[in-house]
């Protein structure tokens, strides 16, 4: 499974896009080495962080239905799938 499938980077000029996936990632990475309830629990919050950002950057027309629907895929494969 590819972690960082969507570059963070790539979604520079989106307001908290960037910044949101690059957290998602930390944590996603800290809970893989760790996996304690607290680093769980910091992790899902995030996500859901994430994905209200992907939710409105796709309504305000930033982003694509498209590419909301894939990023929010890959996020939830992330965070479900053990």
């Amino acid at each position: 499974m590819i972690v960082d499938k969507y570059n963070p980077t790539e979604f520079d000029h989106i307001r908290g896009l960037s910044d949101d996936l690059t957290a998602f990632y930390k944590l996603y990475s800290e809970y893989e080495t760790d996996k304690t309830q607290s680093n769980r629990f910091a992790l899902e919050k995030q996500g859901e962080d994430l994905f209200f950002t992907i939710k409105h950057r796709a309504l305000e027309g930033v982003i694509t239905g498209t590419m909301a629907y894939e990023l929010r895929e890959h996020m939830e494969e992330l965070l479900y799938v053990d």
